[in-house]
Parts: structure tokens; C-alpha cells; sequence
């Protein structure tokens, strides 16, 4: 979605939506975080049979969770569609993709916190 129909679609004050970034930023780059951790959990399971950090499945979900919920936050108080909401969330299930879809979401949003 390009800015022009972001702009278009906004319907919060930019202050709502500059702190709906700020959490989206923050849920993201911990979610991304979060899947490398979750790498390393599965590698150490299932290739050596180490369960040292059978712990973090569970808090990865939470992690991840709290990342849906900001992002759909943001898409709503943005005007996005359902739809870019979900592609955004599922991006973000990939490997370093979490990061580069984070800028990107940043760089299409940011001009929608400055004041009228």
C-alpha cells in the first residue's frame, strides 16, 4: 500500500499513531529477535538433543502474539486493509524478513505522526 492511500485511510490523531508505531517497533524487532532464538531452541532439540532452552517455544508465542496484536493496532488505526494487516504478520514468520518489513512499515508510517 502506498502512502498517498495510507494518508487517505487515516482516521487517528498522529499522536495515537506515532505511539502504535513506537509498539509495533518495539514488538517487531523483539519478535525477529525472538525467531533466531527459536532457531538456535530447535537446532540444540532436535540435532543434539539438548533441551536447555525448551522454555523459550512458549515465550516466543507470547512474544509473537504480542506482535499481532500491534500490528494490527497500527493497521487499524492506519486504515489497512485486513489483508496487509495478515501479510505483514506473516512476513514476519520468515528469518530476517521481520527486520526488513519492520523498516519498511516505519518509512510508510512515519510521515502520518507529523502534526497537522
Amino acid at each position: 500500500m502506498s502512502n498517498d492511500q495510507t494518508k487517505g485511510a487515516t482516521t487517528a490523531d498522529p499522536r495515537a499513531i506515532a505511539t502504535a508505531l513506537g509498539v509495533f517497533r518495539v514488538t517487531a524487532i523483539l519478535a525477529g529477535l525472538a525467531m533466531f532464538v527459536l532457531i538456535v531452541e530447535m537446532v540444540l532439540k532436535y540435532a543434539m538433543s539438548n533441551d536447555v532452552l525448551a522454555w523459550w517455544s512458549p515465550v516466543h508465542g507470547l512474544i509473537f502474539m504480542a506482535f499481532a496484536v500491534a500490528t494490527a493496532n497500527l493497521g487499524f488505526k492506519i486504515g489497512w486493509p485486513v489483508g496487509r494487516m495478515i501479510l505483514t504478520i506473516l512476513i514476519s514468520c520468515v528469518p530476517f524478513a521481520a527486520f526488513v518489513e519492520e523498516r519498511r512499515v516505519v518509512r510508510e508510517v512515519t510521515p502520518l505522526t507529523a502534526r497537522p
